[in-house]
């Protein structure tokens, strides 16, 4: 079968394996599309200082839809279209799971809206930890696919003003759609000082940091108003990262942290309120190409060329 496997940074070696074999009590399912993550394209164009070439075959994808292609189990067919949610490797064409691992997705809908289920999901699986947020103000910073998920469950929530911050101004557009009342473009503003200007100099209620930067880290903890929310959600790039914590403790802080997420709380409701309409994912998806493309898509998704947001990839 087809796979990939990352054997150095910017490095992608196609394989031909062996085909996943059935076993009783499996399902033996065919990837359609995968997706690429934020936390992914660091790894793969520069490597962390925690990574260990050549990744396992697959890795470092974990935004999967399949189809079904036999099962053991009575409640998946042959035919079914589901979400992976194993974290195994995505970049390989067929896979053993089990029922554990895997979310059913509907008959009807676009496959590759309903891949966004699992980034939706780590963001419901953050946005669990909250205490209600009715009527607070927050600002998101990264508006990329994970942090336009924040945008649009904020807005769920019924948090007021909604502030994004990025440097591309496509998307602070599509923000807006997704729910933001305001938006910063860094480049052209000082973000505290526009975010300030808008709560009438104070800092928001919640700051969610969805980059995975030292400096977005600490932007946020200057952001923050004291006895105010932060949520760290980006990867770091390094295993080592330094914040202000001295600013963080006298801000008397509130710091959530989140990561993954479970199959059942998480990416079911995903799927659910993509498949409803109460969270439409399509605006993100920015360019959709051959699997073959891969290292491209890696390059696209760090460069944010072409107003590139959500890359996905077709096997």
């Amino acid at each position: 079968m087809r796979a990939f496997q990352l054997v150095a940074p910017r490095k992608f070696e196609e394989l031909d394996i062996p085909k996943s074999v059935m076993q009783k009590g499996h399902i033996l399912t065919k990837t359609a599309f995968v997706s690429i993550c934020g936390s992914d394209w660091y790894t793969v164009n520069h490597g962390r200082d925690y990574d260990v070439f050549p990744l396992p075959v697959g890795r470092p994808i974990h935004e999967v839809s399949e189809i079904v292609v036999e099962s053991d189990d009575p409640d998946f067919k042959p035919g079914d279209r589901v979400l992976d949610v194993a974290y195994d490797g995505g970049l390989k064409e067929f896979h053993l799971r089990t029922a554990g691992q895997l979310v059913k997705l509907p008959a009807a809908g676009a496959l590759e809206d309903l891949l966004m289920a699992q980034p939706l999901g780590v963001v419901l699986h953050a946005a669990r930890k909250w205490p209600s947020l009715l009527g607070a103000s927050a600002a998101v910073i990264g508006q990329g696919s994970i942090g336009q998920f924040f945008t649009a469950i904020l807005k769920m929530q019924g948090a007021g003003p909604i502030i994004t911050i990025d440097k591309e101004d496509n998307r602070l557009v599509i923000s807006q759609k997704m729910g933001a009342t305001h938006t910063i473009n860094s480049t052209k503003q000082d973000p505290l000082e526009a975010v300030r200007d808008i709560l009438g100099g104070e800092g928001p209620d919640m700051v969610v940091e969805a980059c995975g930067l030292e400096d977005t880290y600490n932007m946020a903890i200057d952001m923050a108003r004291k006895g105010g929310m932060m949520t760290f959600f980006g990867l770091p790039k390094y295993e080592k990262t330094a914040l202000k914590l001295t600013d963080l403790i006298r801000r008397d802080s509130v710091v959530y942290t989140s990561n993954q997420g479970e199959r059942d709380a998480d990416f079911a409701l995903a799927r659910n309120l993509i498949a409803q309409g109460k969270v439409y994912p399509h605006p993100l998806i920015s360019h959709k190409l051959p699997v073959g493309d891969v290292l491209h898509a890696f390059q696209l998704a760090e460069s944010r060329a072409d107003n590139a947001v959500k890359l996905v990839l077709e096997f």
